[in-house]
This record gives C-alpha cells, sequence and structure tokens, in this order.
C-alpha cells in the first residue's frame, strides 16, 4: 500500500480516488479519515483500498469501532494508527487492533519509546516477536501511577453538584 500519498486538503478524497483508479497498489487513507462521515465519504468515492485508523484523530474509541465496521461492510481493511502514545493510549490502541477487519500490524510503539516515565503502569512492551499483549481483565490494565499523576499535576479543581452536593 501508499499510505496518504497526496495532500490532505479540500480535495483530498476526490484527489485520491483518481488517483486509485489509476494505480494497482492499494492508496491508504490517514490524514483524509477524521470521522466516520470522512470514511464514508471515502468509501463513496473509492478514495481508498485500506483505511489506518487513529483514534485520537477521528474522536475515540466509538467513532473508531464505527470506521472499522463500516469499512468491513465494504471490504476495506483497516489498521490502528498512533498518536497515542502513553501506556494508557496505547493499550487501548492495542485492544482496538484485536477487532475484525484490522488486518495490517498497527502502529503501536513501547512506551519507552516516547517517555523515560511513563504515567501509565504496567508499561507496554513488545516482546521478541515485535508484538504487544493485550488485556487479561476487562478493559484494560493499565492505569495512572498516583504517585507520579500526583507529583505532575500542576492544578486540580473539584466540582459538586449544587442539588445533591456530590463531587463530580
Amino acid at each position: 500500500m501508499i499510505e496518504q500519498p497526496l495532500a490532505d486538503d479540500g480535495m483530498s478524497l476526490v484527489n485520491h480516488a483518481d488517483l486509485q483508479q489509476r494505480i494497482g497498489t492499494p492508496v491508504c487513507l490517514d490524514e483524509s479519515i477524521q470521522s466516520l462521515a470522512h470514511a464514508e465519504a471515502a468509501i463513496r468515492l473509492k478514495s481508498c483500498r485500506v483505511v489506518n485508523i487513529k483514534m485520537a484523530r477521528v474522536g475515540g474509541l466509538t467513532e473508531s469501532r464505527e470506521i472499522q465496521a463500516r469499512c468491513a461492510e465494504h471490504g476495506i481493511p483497516c489498521w490502528v494508527g498512533g498518536m497515542l502514545e502513553s501506556a494508557i493510549g496505547g493499550a487501548i490502541c492495542a485492544e482496538l487492533a484485536t477487532l475484525p477487519n484490522f488486518t495490517y500490524p498497527a502502529d503501536i510503539f513501547p512506551s519507552s519509546y516516547f517517555y523515560a516515565n511513563d504515567l501509565g503502569k504496567p508499561e507496554v512492551v513488545l516482546s521478541g516477536r515485535g508484538e504487544v499483549a493485550t488485556s487479561r481483565v476487562p478493559g484494560i490494565a493499565q492505569e495512572p501511577d498516583p504517585d507520579l499523576l500526583a507529583r505532575w499535576t500542576a492544578e486540580h479543581a473539584s466540582f459538586r453538584d449544587p442539588s445533591t452536593g456530590a463531587a463530580r
């Protein structure tokens, strides 16, 4: 595949569709896929044959899963891009990458590649085979280290519900 070969501008999906029709190599869209609506437009225009889903770019896990499902309906394989590089974000990306239709290796790195001391624990590591372990518990196993969180917190605010007095 060739990933996002053209600029992500107002004509990106149209220009990628023109290119995809002219070459045999699958075009993979990345920056052009910012939401489910963008993915649906790319599918209609036949702008690509692969999609890189970056959870931070598309608005979260729910939108990522909707894009993955829509691409699967149209036979367009996906893979997970990075952008959430802490252990917590990386673990969520690794779990996303286990869903059906994520057929290419994900763009997930060990936490130590980005952070000397990752706030999330345990850190994301690669096995000797270059694989990231997925969770053995519901959700993810990573959570913020309370001592690091306290040390690195610049400000703290708490809010109470005026009707109940409960913290929010």
